[in-house]
């Protein structure tokens, strides 16, 4: 329930069983942000072939808490703290903390070493990752997984090669909490669950923090500057790959033409060749233009 205290006014659920191992709970009703989705996956537990590989590679059952900002709900924010082994790989994945989130020091913040902090101004880890905070994750690290703020998520980058991206995603403002039910899945009690308590009193915590906080005049201007430079490389860099994608097209359709033509008898071949000859003459001839000149 995402309820609390002065701050509730209208709350709804809904719970949503997407898999035979994944389920979705959605609510409203906190001021502040305009809902949250909160993804419970948990493991295989129905299958041979999954028993058997938590043998060998244990994993946990995990929950997601995604809560959706309001465009006012939320100031220029990127942050995110998350297991130091996989930051460097993330940050060249996910767009907005390539384009905007520098690591800076965890231990700055008593965190434990093996997480690791990427954020665009120190001035929002300052605000955001307070006394308390801190050490909530650090005394619940077998909970914690990752977070991860952004006023300008748009996911993870096209890997891809030649794969064009066709059409820009708007930008969201996102707080992306991830945590992990401990026990690898080999127990479910109530203790377990409790477990997980101090961290999502955490989020809705959090919550609060990113809706009221702002960042000061000379630090907004500098983030205004950083969307704007993304916003205009962008543009450049569709650009180039449409152009790109027309020329392969292109070179595509004339690969196909010449194979067609190596398939005709030889009356047909020049025949062929003539009429591309005349065609790229027209082409690339100079353009005049024909003055009727009235005689009489």
């Amino acid at each position: 329930h995402v309820n609390h205290n002065e701050e509730a006014v209208v709350s709804t659920q809904s719970t949503g069983k997407e898999s035979e191992n994944k389920f979705v709970v959605w609510c409203t009703g906190r001021m502040g942000c305009e809902g949250i989705k909160i993804e419970i996956k948990l493991l295989r537990r129905q299958d041979l072939i999954s028993l058997i590989s938590q043998l060998f590679k244990p994993q946990s059952d995990t929950i997601t808490i995604t809560t959706y900002m309001a465009p006012e709900d939320m100031d220029s924010v990127v942050l995110a703290i998350m297991p130091k082994k996989g930051l460097k790989r993330l940050q060249q994945e996910v767009q907005d903390l390539a384009h905007f989130a520098t690591e800076r020091k965890i231990e700055s913040y008593d965190l434990p070493s093996t997480l690791g902090l990427l954020v665009e101004f120190t001035e929002v880890a300052n605000e955001l990752l307070t006394t308390p905070v801190c050490r909530t994750i650090t005394e619940n690290i077998d909970v914690f997984d990752s977070i991860h703020f952004s006023d300008y998520y748009t996911g993870f980058k096209i890997s891809q090669e030649g794969q064009v991206e066709t059409e820009r995603p708007k930008p969201m403002k996102r707080l992306i909490f991830n945590f992990v039910i401990p026990g690898h899945g080999k127990k479910t009690k109530n203790t377990i669950m409790t477990s997980t308590e101090p961290l999502l009193r955490m989020a809705l915590h959090m919550m609060s923090r990113v809706h009221k906080f702002k960042l000061s005049k000379e630090k907004k201007m500098k983030a205004e500057k950083h969307r704007i430079q993304v916003e205009e490389e962008y543009l450049k860099q569709t650009h180039v790959q449409r152009q790109e994608a027309a020329q392969a097209r292109r070179d595509e359709k004339k690969r196909q033409e010449k194979e067609k033509v190596q398939d005709l008898d030889p009356d047909a071949q020049r025949r062929y060749e003539e009429k591309e000859y005349k065609k790229n003459m027209r082409r690339s001839g100079p353009k005049v233009k024909q003055l009727k000149v009235k005689t009489g």
